[in-house]
């Protein structure tokens, strides 16, 4: 992201901790006015001028979308007011904001079911060949994806949805797992995947928490995927950040070492 879209997107993420009155609705609404904008070139390129005075783009926003969410009127013309570094980072920043604002609005597991999503994604190749294919409609590939966790939330079927209708050359797998991040991120916590050889118990759930607690000053919501080939102990993923516990690994580092 460029330097300009870095300064505009902290200016949006305050106007969100600042505003009253917001509702997985205004999020929603800030989610569909990003797709609009993505969809009109001549709408995108206006927004996206970076000479342009904020009062005009503001007000031109409102005026091609129409009645909008009085909260989702307010937080987009801040964004649009703001200079974004290219179009693309303009879009970017709207999802952005409209998936910080369901998150922060919603008491839902959105993190969760997020995860979810995105691991039978990652098991059924078809499934994500078709979410991933510039062919068929958005509402076909809405459906398609609400198919695969029953009883998914409003809340996470408003973010899933969004992405499959406007990927923009994006992987869904990539577009669910950054979503995930932003809902946690919003919610003050970060995202950390643990694999385990079985199912964690309270007391080894509390002592991973309490690792991650310790290491990264932020409590984080634990994804768990449960995987015997680790033997036993655990792995834990946090964005590029890999803690490895598990006792593959030590029967693998003392087989190199008898080897060596």
């Amino acid at each position: 992201m460029g330097s300009a879209s870095r300064v505009a997107l902290t200016a949006a993420k305050a106007a969100v901790t600042k505003a009253s009155g917001l509702s997985v609705a205004t999020g929603v609404a800030v989610l569909d006015a990003g797709r609009a904008i993505g969809n009109t070139p001549a709408l995108r390129g206006a927004l996206s001028n970076r000479v342009a005075e904020a009062s005009a783009k503001g007000a031109l926003v409102i005026g091609v979308l129409g009645k909008l969410d009085s909260s989702a009127q307010a937080l987009l013309k801040v964004i649009v007011g703001e200079t974004w570094s290219s179009a693309t980072e303009l879009l970017d920043g709207i999802e952005e904001i409209g998936i910080r604002v369901v998150a922060q609005s919603s008491k839902d597991d959105i993190e969760a079911e997020l995860f979810a999503v995105g691991r039978a994604v990652a098991a059924n190749n078809e499934l994500e060949l078709s979410l991933n294919s510039k062919r068929g409609s958005a509402e076909a590939k809405t459906k398609l994806a609400a198919s695969v966790l029953k009883g998914m939330s409003d809340s996470t079927a408003a973010i899933v949805g969004h992405l499959v209708s406007a990927p923009r050359g994006r992987r869904i797998r990539t577009l669910l797992s950054h979503a995930e991040t932003l809902v946690a991120d919003q919610r003050g916590r970060g995202v950390a995947v643990v694999t385990v050889a079985q199912a964690f118990d309270s007391a080894q759930r509390d002592r991973v928490l309490g690792i991650l607690s310790k290491r990264y000053n932020r409590e984080h919501h634990i994804d768990e995927i449960v995987d015997a080939d680790i033997l036993g102990g655990f792995t834990i993923q946090v964005g590029n950040d890999t803690i490895d516990a598990s006792i593959r690994s030590r029967l693998t580092e003392l087989s190199s070492k008898l080897a060596g």
